[in-house]
């Protein structure tokens, strides 16, 4: 079976001296996988966030598919961007890490659409990656419940109000009226300290790895944090 799709590029590895298996979140599949034999010569296009036309062929029910070629469908410039290429780099984990393969929703892709989109366009990115790990927990079904305008975010039952659990993991202080604003829709005003940066993305990646099991460890976010330190 031949086919087409559009799809937002998130991983790569080796296959073999010139072939790579890459990682797309499609239109059409969801997360998929695929096989691109010459890939190291031809996937130039191809970086993290980068949305291309994919033609491959496969069985339908395969796990993994063949590629074709991958021709990229937008103009975005953030790959040449140091702080955003990073970002990508993050965002693109992300996804890749907390979808389930084959999982198909096309709300899902439009989600990513914008948001790729919203990271092209932005001059100020210092808070992207905070923004966009709470809008994303809310489409994955987990986002916060804000009871109140607490500073405790319990963390095993997703609530942010004024009360502490001793028996459940709690993250509290100035970080967490910042994922709250966020969460509310409140506007973030002025400039908000690196300290509260860090800890409200390193609260979140917590939050994530509790709520999605096979989520371990970000790779990518040390990189992440000293470039929006520096």
């Amino acid at each position: 079976m031949k086919a087409t799709d559009e799809g937002i590029f998130l991983h790569r590895s080796s296959y073999s001296d010139s072939s790579l298996i890459t990682t797309f979140y499609t239109r059409d599949k969801g997360l998929q996988k695929f096989v691109f034999r010459g890939g190291k010569k031809k996937g130039h296009q191809m970086y993290p966030l980068s949305v291309s036309e994919l033609n491959y062929y496969g069985r339908t029910e395969s796990e993994l598919l063949n590629l074709t070629s991958a021709q990229a469908t937008s103009n975005h410039t953030f790959q040449f961007d140091p702080v955003k290429s990073t970002i990508a780099f993050f965002i693109a984990e992300t996804i890749r890490k907390c979808v389930i393969d084959n999982d198909l929703d096309n709300v899902t892709y439009t989600f990513l659409s914008s948001e790729i989109n919203r990271l092209n366009a932005s001059e100020d990115c210092s808070l992207f990656p905070i923004e966009f790990m709470v809008s994303f927990a809310e489409l994955l079904g987990f986002q916060p419940l804000v009871e109140n305008d607490g500073l405790i975010f319990d963390l095993d039952e997703g609530i942010i109000n004024h009360s502490n659990s001793r028996l459940n993991r709690t993250a509290a202080g100035e970080h967490i009226r910042l994922i709250t604003a966020l969460i509310v829709g409140r506007p973030v005003n002025g400039f908000i300290d690196r300290e509260v940066r860090e800890k409200a993305l390193e609260t979140l990646m917590a939050y994530y790895q509790i709520h999605i099991p096979r989520l371990k460890k970000f790779e990518t976010y040390e990189i992440v944090r000293e470039i929006l330190s520096a």
